[in-house]
């Protein structure tokens, strides 16, 4: 065979062997753009491996899930607790979504849970149990005991139906969403392991900083939007494979889309990524200019948003809802019939990343202290960008305004500082946590003044980044940089 003939050779199998094969090109981002990690140490940090292979069409999807757990506590662990919060969705009784009362025809109700198969370590098979009224808690019985600062390294795979109703979790006609859908580690603090339920009401969730390394397997033509910074995309003949990283976050969430398009806009390092569907094209430009003005807004008065990348998603679902790195925004708000509302929860959802994806807290015990300080966000925001007079007219109508017409509704019950089980519903829960924490924060400033509480909120980020925060972490910050006692305030604000 002569040099030509080998040549065309090579050519033809080479030609073969990559023509299944493409890897799309991914605007290269950094996962973390800003290097202080607060004296978090990286190798003390949970890490998460998982391996998806969603199946579009069905709405199922399997996982194979590495988890190394590192013993933070000061205790010898001989279990360690995961939620597992796709098992809420097993039936209408236990369904944790707003608007229930929404489902036309309870018969057709697609119900989603989560089938474990094998739970291991160092190729050993662990016993285990699922427990809790909604079966949203796995308890894992270690092999040998895990003493302080030790790592187990657990192996699991998992079996995943999806429901029916379009909320964080579940699909629709053109999303799927995936928040809260794989067996995420209990947070052991001061008070023990935390095993709350998947309550119907507020972001019931509580979780520790960790790293992810995420491989999603799906159809070629499917369109993900993740949590961290989506390091490549591989096409193999119908396939593609996402490869995505997720670098000091809490939690990492999903959504899929065969009719997705994406428009980015930079921003101080950062890349917006905005998923959005074709109909609802021609509100690209404003959603944009929203996310970047909080960004800017938050940066400069909290502290630098240290992620590469920001995903606003516009996806079937009921109102707002934040994930590190993401947020979900129903599609609803991209209408220009009710842009201010779409500019409004934007903000909120983006006011989240700084108040729960970096100052974590626990959103069951002390679900006031993320949102009212979301809430007030958003008139931080509107003083910033339109001025003080608007600032001033956004927060009396859609704060002082809501919390004064609610309020009478309440039946003297008026307390913010209380866990989620102690709410009434949506009504108490939202004119408590949201409006009258919302007005706790603005008496800080009409006390004290613009510049101390932003110098509050920047105090409290740049000390908890990275951590959880308490209720009392944050009035120890009010009380030093104010240099007074707030006794006064938090009994008639939080109790």
């Amino acid at each position: 065979m002569d040099r030509r003939a080998k040549l065309f050779l090579l050519l033809i199998v080479f030609t073969l062997i990559f023509s299944g094969c493409k890897k799309e090109e991914v605007v290269a981002s950094d996962t973390l753009i800003h290097k202080d990690l607060n004296g978090i140490e990286m190798e003390l940090l949970n890490q998460y491996d998982i391996e998806v292979e969603l199946d579009y069409e069905n709405k199922t999807y399997t996982g194979k899930q590495w988890v190394t757990y590192v013993n933070n506590t000061d205790k010898t662990l001989g279990e360690i607790f995961f939620h597992i919060y796709p098992n809420a969705f097993k039936t209408l009784d236990t369904l944790p979504i707003l608007f229930k009362d929404n489902i036309e025809d309870p018969l057709s109700y697609d119900n989603g849970y989560i089938q474990l198969n094998i739970i291991s370590r160092d190729n050993k098979e662990l016993e285990y149990k699922i427990i809790g009224e909604d079966s949203t808690t796995l308890s894992i019985k270690l092999d040998q005991p895990l003493i302080q600062g030790q790592k187990a390294k657990i192996y699991m795979e998992y079996d995943v139906k999806l429901p029916s109703p379009m909320d964080r979790f579940g699909y629709g006609k053109k999303t799927i969403n995936l928040g809260n859908w794989y067996p995420i580690a209990c947070v052991y603090d001061e008070d023990g392991w935390n095993l709350d339920p998947y309550y119907s009401i507020g972001d019931p969730f509580y979780s520790d900083l960790a790293n992810y390394n995420v491989s999603i397997k799906t159809e070629k033509d499917v369109v993900i939007a993740s949590s961290g910074n989506i390091i490549s995309e591989v096409i193999e003949d119908d396939e593609k494979v996402y490869e995505i990283e997720g670098l000091l976050i809490r939690d990492f969430a999903l959504v899929a889309s065969k009719e997705f398009k994406v428009a980015e806009e930079s921003v101080e390092g950062t890349t917006i990524k905005l998923y959005y569907l074709d109909e609802k094209s021609n509100m690209v430009k404003k959603s944009l200019e929203y996310s970047k003005q909080s960004l800017e807004v938050f940066n400069r008065l909290y502290g630098k948003y240290p992620y590469g990348v920001y995903s606003v998603v516009m996806t079937e679902f009921p109102s707002g809802m934040e994930y590190p790195g993401i947020v979900f925004i129903s599609e609803e708000y991209f209408r220009y019939q009710v842009v201010d509302l779409l500019e409004r929860v934007i903000v909120h959802e983006t006011a989240h990343q700084w108040w729960y994806g970096l100052v974590g807290n626990n959103q069951i015990d002390e679900p006031w202290l993320d949102e009212a300080l979301a809430t007030y966000s958003e008139t931080i925001y509107y003083k910033e960008i339109y001025g003080e007079e608007m600032g001033k007219e956004y927060f009396d109508y859609n704060v002082k305004l809501g919390y004064e017409y609610g309020v009478q509704y309440l039946l003297g019950k008026n307390m913010i500082y209380q866990s989620l089980s102690d709410f009434y519903g949506w009504d108490d829960y939202g004119i408590l946590v949201y409006t009258k924490g919302a007005l706790f924060i603005d008496e800080i400033k009409e006390m004290y003044g613009t510049e101390v509480l932003y110098k509050i909120l920047n105090t409290y980020f740049n000390e908890y980044k990275f951590y959880n925060a308490t209720t009392k972490d944050f009035i120890d910050i009010c009380e030093r940089v104010t240099k007074s006692n707030f006794s006064p305030l938090v009994d008639k604000w939080l109790y």
